[in-house]
């Protein structure tokens, strides 16, 4: 109850603050059309436009810079009576007046937190981590690991570079463990660290799955990997932290012990610039392999301080590197000697990474390694704190700009080949989805359920998406169709990158998309895969056997929505060309289409057997997926800029029409008349225009730009605003279209 009602309380602030300007400025007058555009606000947000709030935080920027003078005029005479009635010196005014303006602002900021806050998080079940119980050393905790980060290529094109480098590591243990410091115990296991320097479970390993915390999320990655709990007990994650809010990690480090304390495997998890990640779990089973120090003497089982392992490549990291070769890892253990460590030994952090190449030319030599002892974060105090940042809030902002000046150098300078980047294959984890994209699985889940209910023979199907908050549904069969001897035969369905969403609703039948995206397309361009494509007969219909007739609800759309899904038809186009190319490009010449474009399986699909908001949500999202593909080289996001900049310039073109309305009001009063210049036979027209048209289209921008023509038309079925939201507006025809798709 008491989230609700912040939450009420934060949309209130967040709708009316930034009218508070107008009315200081501009007093009674600005009544009328900020209480019609608030009205109308409303009405937006009633139907689920939640863009109004965007809107207002506009509008209320534009009013205090165009009123920023008559502002200043006021808070000059509330200085000068606040001083004078309540006997406050110049800086005790200037103190309080501070004080407001930042109360405000953290108000409204905390309201606007209020309003996009997420729903909680599940609790975990205790019972569900119940493990052997092991006691950890005291010293074993979150540490700042100083370091410095070394990159040497050497093949085909010397280079290399350094630079400093900030880890941060913490202890991954069961949240029951019984440890002799009761710091770690009493920290949540999905977010470590402070406000401004943290760590966050989410942001690692597979997507998805908020409710767990660190040590779920790896107990089930090394279940999926067949590794038993009974073959481990914790680990310590090195990583780079979240600063200020912002990271970025191009690998994180994962040190898996046993019960005795003896580093048995490590997970070495690589982020690539694009958003995509890859897990290679090693047991250092690889580790005489050649590359690594074979001419090293053994080390005793209970003082082993270095961990090596050799394993393939299989993931795109760089544009000048392919995706074949193998890597090899020496990684010093950061607790050599767990129970007999001294105080004065601390850990420290030493990794080399080799990349190899296909033809097994070592091409590149990474390596991290500390530069001074660890820190611990609940030691520093105010005075350390202070000092640390000082020191290193900016190396976690320059990572990512780094990485672009030395790709710079390696194409501009030295030239190297650049390899594109293919698709993910199964071991890796796509980057996040668009809000399209999200969009648009919810109608294909539907879709690929509403099959699987209608097959020709029962199938059980396994669908993992790429979406972080459904990351896999089961689909059983109709119990109807299953047969007495309950044989179902099972088919696993899998997309590996959220771009198949969008491409998906480009092909006009599911299986030519199932074919071309998944079956018949080179390794490199696959987006999604399918574990058995010869039951696709079963699950998908033939086309002799498709009833073209709608649902008969479909039926009942205005004149307006139909209009729109004809639309919508008409605007579809085939996706953008794969990277790598499966087929030789044809001869010159213009290919046409011959074929009718007529509404495609889902959106038949969507037509009848979806509601009427989940409808109208698909066709706003394709819509601006084609728009996109046609004008905009296949970016949505370009599509949402020209939103954005439009509506602020709706929103100017309103406080500059209601600022000068005011002015002139208050100079010539209300009501337009003629008044003849003196000494002249020329006459103007002075005051302020009272007709009640144009203060209801002022005060109808922030409304009609979402809102349909259709709400004037009488049907049975009147889709809610939400469907409207989208805008793509690149030109005044463009405008024309989009408007008439609302």
């Amino acid at each position: 109850m008491t989230t609700t009602r912040l939450s009420r309380y934060g949309l209130l602030a967040c709708f009316f603050l930034p009218f508070l300007p107008g009315v200081i400025g501009l007093g009674w007058l600005s009544l009328p059309f900020l209480g019609l555009w608030a009205a109308l606000g409303g009405v937006r947000y009633f139907l689920k436009d939640h863009k109004i709030l965007q809107d207002c935080v506009i509008f209320g920027v534009i009013s205090v810079q165009l009123l920023r003078k008559k502002l200043y005029e006021h808070v000059l005479v509330l200085w000068k009576e606040l001083g004078r009635d309540v006997h406050f010196n110049s800086k005790e005014r200037t103190l309080l007046l501070a004080s407001v303006i930042a109360f405000a602002t953290i108000y409204a900021v905390s309201a606007l937190r209020c309003c996009n806050s997420s729903k909680p998080d599940k609790t975990i079940n205790e019972s569900d981590i119940t493990r052997d119980q092991v006691a950890l050393p005291s010293w074993l905790k979150p540490l700042l690991f100083p370091c410095k980060t070394t990159h040497a290529r050497t093949f085909p094109k010397r280079h290399a570079f350094a630079y400093s480098y900030l880890l941060y590591g913490i202890p991954v243990i069961p949240s029951s463990a019984k440890l002799n410091n009761p710091e770690i115990s009493s920290r949540t296991d999905k977010v470590q660290g402070k406000w401004w320097l943290h760590v966050r479970a989410e942001d690692y390993l597979g997507r998805g799955h908020r409710e767990l915390g660190f040590f779920e999320k790896l107990k089930m990655t090394l279940r999926d990997e067949g590794v038993l709990d009974s073959e481990w007990s914790y680990a310590y994650l090195v990583t780079a932290p979240r600063f200020l809010g912002y990271s970025f990690n191009p690998v994180s480090f994962w040190y898996v012990y046993d019960q005795s304390h003896q580093l048995k495997r490590m997970i070495l998890e690589v982020n690539n610039t694009f958003g995509e990640r890859r897990m290679y779990l090693l047991d250092g089973s690889s580790a005489g392999t050649p590359g690594t120090a074979e001419s090293e003497p053994s080390e005793p089982i209970a003082s082993k301080k270095h961990f090596r392992d050799l394993w393939s490549k299989d993931f795109h990291v760089s544009p000048f590197n392919s995706r074949k070769g193998s890597y090899s890892l020496k990684a010093l253990d950061p607790f050599p000697f767990l129970g007999s460590m001294s105080e004065s030994t601390g850990p420290i952090i030493d990794n080399t990474i080799t990349q190899k190449s296909s033809k097994d030319h070592a091409k590149i030599v990474a390596r991290v390694f500390s530069t001074g002892e660890p820190l611990d974060p609940a030691a520093l105090g105010i005075l350390g704190t202070a000092r640390f940042l000082l020191a290193w809030w900016w190396v976690g902002l320059v990572t990512f700009p780094r990485i672009l000046k030395e790709a710079k150098n390696l194409y501009f300078k030295y030239g190297l080949h650049v390899w594109l980047r293919p698709e993910v294959l199964l071991s890796s984890v796509a980057r996040l989805p668009s809000g399209a994209e999200e969009a648009l699985q919810d109608a294909f889940e539907s879709h690929l359920k509403h099959l699987v209910q209608h097959a020709m023979e029962p199938l059980h199907v396994m669908y993992i998406t790429c979406i972080p908050g459904r990351p896999r549904v089961e689909l059983a069969p109709n119990p109807t169709t299953t047969d007495e001897t309950g044989n179902v035969k099972r088919l696993e369905i899998r997309v590996l990158s959220p771009v198949f969403y969008t491409r998906f609703v480009h092909y006009a039948h599911t299986r030519e998309a199932l074919d071309r995206e998944g079956i018949f397309t080179d390794e490199k361009n696959r987006t999604i895969w399918i574990s058995h494509p010869e039951l696709l007969h079963s699950l998908l219909p033939h086309l002799k056997s498709k009833s073209s007739a709608e649902n008969p609800r479909s039926i009942q759309r205005n004149y307006f929505a139909e209009k729109r899904w004809t639309l919508l038809r008409k605007l579809r186009c085939p996706p953008a060309e794969p990277v790598y190319p499966t087929i030789p490009k044809p001869l010159e010449g213009e290919v046409h289409d011959i074929c009718p474009r007529s509404f495609s399986d889902l959106d038949a699909f969507v037509r009848g057997a979806q509601t009427d908001d989940d409808a109208a949500i698909y066709r706003r999202t394709v819509t601006k997926v084609f728009l996109a593909q046609r004008i905009a080289f296949g970016f949505v996001e370009v599509l949402d800029a020209i939103d954005f900049l439009l509506r602020t310039i709706l929103a100017y073109i309103a406080c500059r029409i209601m600022a000068d309305w005011s002015v002139e009001v208050q100079e010539n009063g209300i009501g337009q008349r003629v008044q003849v210049t003196e000494g002249t036979c020329i006459g103007e027209l002075k005051g302020g225009r009272t007709e009640i048209c144009m203060v209801i289209a002022m005060g109808l921008w922030p409304f009609w730009k979402t809102s349909p023509p259709h709400f004037l038309a009488s049907s049975t079925r009147q889709p809610p605003l939400s469907e409207v939201k989208i805008v793509a507006k690149s030109s005044a025809t463009v405008v024309d279209t989009v408007n008439f798709i609302e």
